[in-house]
């Protein structure tokens, strides 16, 4: 197989280990057996949420949710501080939130960063602050952080694992509809971002298997994982160029592309979207045949896995934290496969369709 667009290579990101993957189960199932009301505090702890998106409907809105359902299950007392920058690409705003955040002298901090190379001096001063962090959504370098010895675990997944599984799944969709010569639009995240890299690393390497199909990438974008970009991008390519699907490194830009391919009078389908990350919207999208893929990554489980690790260590039962908990991602492409996969508490894909069939 080719890829007639030349592209840049950022290496490999392996999968999680077998082993890692299991582990993910009981840490996201089990309740805090260690953590009892009586090992608590009797004042409230004080929390800070440092995120790129605090929207409900996006990864850490729901991710918040399960932290703060399992900090309530287990009757924890504590208050709450969150905040969010502007935008995903934000660094600088992010950075100043975390360094807020550490002149409020809090106990613990879950993060969601834009970046974790470039929101480092946040996290730095966070950790100087005597805060422990609970950090979620980037994987831990190979050669660990400067601020190591605040961390109490990072909940994760492998963004080349979504990526490839777009990919794959297109080259499947596309195998079937006997098309092995597709022309294929990429929307990529900010230039600097670690996530789109390792998730567009991944679809490219999942077209390079398909040995039997010659993928043609006719246009490719950074739209900063930003709706109004993504939806002019779209248009743009639609202006310029003839292809059969488009690549979305996040569910924002999915959705939007969607949205500029319907307001410009295709048919669901006409040209597939290859979406990732299971946002609410996303999932409304799969199931109404606007969006092809969506692989999804449960954020509330990822918030409960968090808030399982501080638990622990307030009960003093830190050698019970697991260092790295991995989120398993299954592949969503239908109405079935949400049923089966997403949360009820997330996504009701059965009423969805009820009210909007019933428009």
């Amino acid at each position: 197989m080719k890829i007639t667009e030349q592209h840049r290579h950022l290496g490999h990101f392996p999968f999680p280990s077998a082993c890692a993957v299991a582990v993910i189960a009981s840490a996201f199932m089990v309740g805090s057996a260690q953590a009892q009301q009586t090992d608590f505090p009797d004042e409230p702890i004080e929390i800070g949420f440092a995120a790129h998106s605090i929207d409900l409907g996006a990864i850490f809105g729901q991710l918040r949710e399960g932290f703060r359902e399992h900090l309530d299950e287990a009757g924890l007392e504590y208050e709450f501080y969150q905040a969010a920058p502007d935008t995903p690409s934000s660094h600088a705003q992010m950075v100043q939130n975390l360094e807020n955040f550490a002149s409020q002298e809090l106990d613990y901090v879950l993060m969601g960063p834009t970046s974790l190379d470039l929101n480092e001096p946040g996290l730095m001063a966070i950790a100087d602050s005597g805060a422990k962090l609970l950090m979620t959504d980037y994987e831990r370098p190979e050669g660990g952080v400067p601020y190591d010895d605040a961390v109490l675990n990072w909940v994760v997944y492998s963004h080349d694992e979504m990526g490839y599984k777009t990919g794959d799944w297109l080259m499947h969709h596309l195998r079937g509809e006997g098309n092995f010569e597709p022309k294929i639009v990429m929307l990529w995240g900010p230039a600097d971002s670690e996530i789109s890299e390792a998730r567009g690393q991944g679809v490219l390497r999942a077209f390079e298997e398909a040995e039997d199909i010659d993928v043609e990438i006719v246009y490719e974008a950074y739209a900063d994982f930003d709706r109004d970009l993504a939806y002019t991008q779209t248009e743009r390519a639609l202006a310029a160029y003839d292809f059969d699907a488009i690549v979305a490194l996040n569910s924002y830009m999915s959705v939007s592309a969607s949205s500029a391919l319907i307001a410009n009078g295709l048919e669901p389908g006409e040209i597939i979207v290859g979406g990732m990350g299971g946002t609410i919207a996303e999932l409304e999208g799969v199931a109404l045949g606007e969006i092809g893929v969506a692989p999804f990554r449960d954020p509330r489980s990822m918030g409960r896995a968090s808030a399982e690790a501080l638990l622990q260590h307030l009960t003093g039962n830190e050698d019970q934290i697991q260092e790295t908990v991995y989120s398993d991602i299954p592949v969503t492409e239908s109405v079935y496969s949400i049923a089966q996969f997403v949360p009820l508490e997330m996504f009701d894909v059965n009423a969805f369709l009820r009210d909007y069939h019933g428009q």
